[in-house]
């Protein structure tokens, strides 16, 4: 079988991935190359880098596996947009002559990048998540649950998964959907949706969870194994500006928050009340999935399952005992997914194939880097070292409370920061998290930060015993050493882990081996390379760029030990 190309856009995050013979050869999110955070345009630069990267051309795509159905999403939108009524007319031609449009672009542009014998295959929205989780997963069995804004029509998904093979046994449709509800309060708190949900997350832990119960049990209730949502106090299904009415301020007693508003407890209170509210079906939905197909193996998929609070919980609340979220569970992953389940339909009787790797896209060389050194070098300064000299330097420099970029090897897929593209800094130190918020990423903060631990030495630090490869789970640290991690540890004492293994990332994990002697903590504090509002860094050209324009005291570049210019 020759090359498979898939791809997710046109709603958020696209991306497109490049598999031969089941192994996932690359894959980008088109953000990455255009710098526009979440692009959701069609990912042509990602494509002109996976065929340049591998030496592909059109002609040797097998298929181009889409990740979702068009048709079906337009008859969802026909159908869901007449809700409007008659003052929402004029609104509801134009969403619906402008789905068609897009639909007929995307035809268009498919066409323009297939061969003379490529097929074009168009997915389904979940079950490109579902497939993404389940195929990249260690498990051999597993129920799969996918919970997301909308796709086609289904805005959650179970299945279950067995060898090659994925059957459905549920699912939950529009406008009924978790992940709209999340949506439209991080809309209501003043934030961006489908971009600032992760700001709800943080701000929850510093609200009462209780004071808006009521009006959240009004909001969204459980049904025998499912749940539904009042739809009285929103207009998502229909309207494309907008995601609420004036009955939700109305019910909550508060107007909803504008973007340069001052965050009051109310907001931090009904933060946590959605949390809350959302954990609450989320478990349901885990325990009646449990009752449907009783193994202890669960994939998780969909933009929800970037909910690391909730994941954080799920084997102390449901009968699961391992769990596996995929670096990218949103639409970039789908690009995977599609593209994967594809190769499984084809490929019913071969072996699985691992693909756990999430360093996935550009690499540059030494090369590269001197270029890009020479072109700013009025100002910055370097050195090349070797490894260890590297490992000594950085870690005493951490400890000593310095901050420092860290670019290496291939760019990792998906929205964490998993080594590769990174910022470390100290996790002992009272100080940092106040500074990294202030002058490096220029954000909330409230904001917490994510800490990356040897995965041998975890449970000795945090409450959780298993493997946490890419920063998708908030588990809780250990009382006794919460005052000496200030850093990561947000206010209700958790943080969201990645446990790093030696063979994932053999450079910091050395790192990490030296902290440890240094300060007593094999855990050092890690956040995206990037600053507000922009994108993670793709090539050294912006690292250095990056680097520059804020109070990061050192960058690392593979050999290269790189500090300003003092002028």
């Amino acid at each position: 079988m020759g090359y498979i190309l898939g791809i997710s856009c046109g709603y958020h995050d696209s991306a497109a991935a490049l598999i031969k013979d089941g192994k996932v050869l690359g894959a980008v999110e088109e953000e990455r190359f255009t710098g526009i955070k979440h692009d959701s345009s069609f990912p042509i630069e990602t494509i002109k880098w996976l065929y340049s990267e591998f030496k592909v051309q059109k002609d040797d795509i097998d298929a181009i596996c889409f990740y979702e159905n068009p048709s079906l999403k337009l008859d969802r939108i026909e159908n869901s947009t007449k809700r409007g009524g008659l003052l929402n007319y004029f609104k509801r031609n134009k969403i619906i002559s402008r789905n068609k449009k897009e639909y007929e672009k995307l035809s268009t542009t498919l066409n323009a990048i297939t061969g003379e014998n490529t097929k074009v295959i168009y997915g389904d929205h979940h079950l490109s998540h579902v497939a993404y989780s389940y195929y990249t997963s260690p498990f051999n069995k597993a129920t799969i649950l996918s919970v997301d804004g909308v796709g086609e029509w289904e805005t959650t998904s179970m299945y279950y998964g067995e060898k090659n093979t994925l059957t459905k046994l549920g699912s939950v449709n529009f406008p009924h959907s978790l992940g709209m509800l999340y949506s439209a309060f991080t809309a209501f708190l003043g934030f961006k949706p489908n971009e600032g949900e992760y700001k709800i997350m943080g701000l929850a832990p510093y609200g009462d969870s209780t004071k808006y119960k009521k009006e959240f049990e009004e909001l969204i209730s459980k049904t025998n194994d499912s749940y539904e949502i009042n739809m009285d106090y929103f207009v998502y299904d229909y309207s494309d500006e907008i995601m609420f009415n004036e009955k939700l301020g109305k019910l909550f007693g508060i107007p909803n928050r504008l973007p340069e508003d001052e965050l009051t407890q109310e907001h931090k209170d009904i933060a946590a009340g959605l949390q809350s509210a959302y954990e609450k079906i989320f478990f349901h939905l885990l325990n009646k999935l449990y009752v449907k197909k009783s193994t202890h193996n669960l994939c998780l998929s969909g933009g929800c399952a970037y909910n690391g609070t909730a994941n954080g919980k799920i084997i102390k609340e449901t009968n699961y005992k391992k769990v596996y979220i995929p670096p990218a569970p949103s639409d970039a992953g789908s690009a995977i997914g599609a593209a994967l389940h594809y190769y499984y339909n084809e490929n019913s009787n071969s072996n699985r194939v691992t693909n756990n790797n999430p360093y996935l896209g550009p690499y540059y060389s030494n090369e590269d880097v001197e270029k890009a050194l020479e072109e700013l070098k009025v100002d910055v300064w370097y050195e090349k070292k070797n490894h260890s000299e590297i490992i000594e330097i950085v870690a005493k420099e951490i400890t000593e409370g310095n901050v420092i970029g860290w670019f290496e090897g291939r760019m990792e897929f998906g929205a964490r920061a998993l080594g590769n593209r990174s910022i470390f800094a100290n996790p002992c130190d009272p100080q940092m998290k106040a500074r990294v918020n202030r002058v490096i990423k220029k954000r909330e903060g409230f904001r917490p930060f994510a800490p990356i631990v040897k995965l041998e030495e975890q449970s000795k630090y945090f409450d959780y015993p298993h493997d946490v490869p890419y920063m998708n789970q908030v588990v809780q640290v250990k009382e006794e050493h919460r005052k000496n991690l200030p850093a990561i540890t947000h206010v209700d004492g958790s943080a969201r882990i990645q446990s790093l293994t030696q063979r994932q990332q053999p450079q910091v994990y050395k790192l990490l081996r030296k902290l440890h002697e240094l300060n007593g903590y094999p855990i050092v504090l890690n956040t995206s390379f990037n600053l507000k509002d922009q994108t993670m860094v793709l090539d050294p050209k912006t690292a250095i760029q990056t680097f520059l324009n804020c109070e990061m005291d050192t960058l690392v570049i593979h050999n290269y030990i790189i500090k300003k210019k003092v002028l």
